[in-house]
């Protein structure tokens, strides 16, 4: 099953964001009997937009992970596209 997850904040009668992820329900592949999602939206978060003071350690590492996997599976598809693969990689930079 596809569900998506729209986190967001909006300070009234001034702006709003929102990031979008299409998630798919599935069995959990490390802990029998439980559900897990997968994160198959496969972008870099907006970096201006994070702000690590207001994240946990599991959060950071969270991050850190999913734009990881972002920056394996993208940068093949990039080819030779220097600009992109360099936006790729700041983009995708661990957080500190």
């Amino acid at each position: 099953m596809t569900y998506t997850d729209e986190p967001g904040f909006y300070k009234e009668g001034e702006f709003g964001i929102r990031i979008e992820n299409l998630l798919i329900l599935q069995k959990d592949p490390n802990v029998e009997g439980f559900l897990s999602f997968e994160n198959v939206t496969k972008v870099p978060y907006c970096r201006n937009l994070i702000n690590t003071k207001f994240l946990t350690p599991f959060d950071v590492e969270y991050i850190n992970q999913y734009h990881e996997e972002v920056r394996g599976l993208l940068a093949p598809l990039l080819g030779e596209d220097e600009i992109a693969l360099k936006y790729l990689e700041r983009e995708t930079a661990p957080l500190e």
